[in-house]
């Protein structure tokens, strides 16, 4: 813990100096032509939301090639599925990396903590992501700040720097153009690709809140890599 707290007062001092200069009565069977008739998918994304998960089943889907699952969120929830999911889809095949909700009301160091007990690298297949889609009562500058310290804690740690998720409006908002040198991972529901302002370039776009995957009993989200990205870009 004190080692920790040396490190976000080491990179809290360098931001300091930097600083100066995203259900109808729809069947399942037609909800899935639908969803694969408009775009192609590579990924998922889950929470507890879809709790336990049979991967073997979601495996035989043929697109699905990577997933990444809800760990922590703030300084001490844990999902209490995320260990299971991470095993069983590995074990079947599956690319896995874990992801953080970022809380703007938890002080960084205990995000930190709290994400990297629950989430160890060789556990891991895939890059960490930090989740941002709350500005609460920071300014922008103030959350900017917090993510990227987050952001630079986890990629000492992890050895990559960490793709980062929000929904298309929130981050054009908020975080453009701070975070565009990063991986990102954009929520945005719609055929046509996001576009991020100051020339930034999503690497994973989600498209679809409403996938029907095997093994899975309610809707999740799915993913496609940008064009001319592979999955090897989120490798660790």
């Amino acid at each position: 813990m004190l080692k920790m707290r040396w490190l976000i007062g080491a990179f809290a001092a360098l931001l300091l100096s930097a600083a100066v200069a995203g259900c109808g009565a729809e069947t399942g069977d037609s909800v899935a032509s639908r969803v694969r008739g408009r775009l192609d998918y590579q990924g998922i994304d889950l929470s507890s939301h879809q709790g336990l998960v049979d991967w073997n089943k979601v495996a035989a889907d043929t697109n699905i090639h990577f997933a990444y699952i809800k760990a922590t969120e703030g300084a001490t929830y844990h999902s209490p599925h995320h260990d299971y999911n991470v095993r069983h889809a590995r074990r079947n095949g599956i690319l896995v990396g874990s992801y953080h909700f970022f809380s703007t009301t938890s002080p960084v160091a205990d995000q930190v903590e709290n994400f990297t007990t629950h989430v160890a690298p060789d556990s891991q297949d895939l890059l960490p992501m930090i989740d941002v889609e709350r500005i609460g009562d920071l300014s922008r500058r103030q959350l900017q700040d917090s993510v990227l310290l987050m952001a630079r804690l986890l990629e000492r740690i992890y050895g990559r720097k960490p793709i980062i998720y929000s929904t298309l409006e929130f981050y054009n908002t908020w975080l453009v153009p701070q975070f565009n040198d990063f991986p990102l991972y954009i929520g945005r529901y719609a055929t046509v690709e996001p576009q991020i302002h100051w020339q930034g370039r999503y690497t994973v776009w989600q498209f679809s809140e409403q996938g029907v995957v095997p093994g899975i009993d309610r809707y999740v989200d799915l993913c496609r890599l940008r064009p001319g990205v592979t999955i090897n870009d989120l490798k660790l």
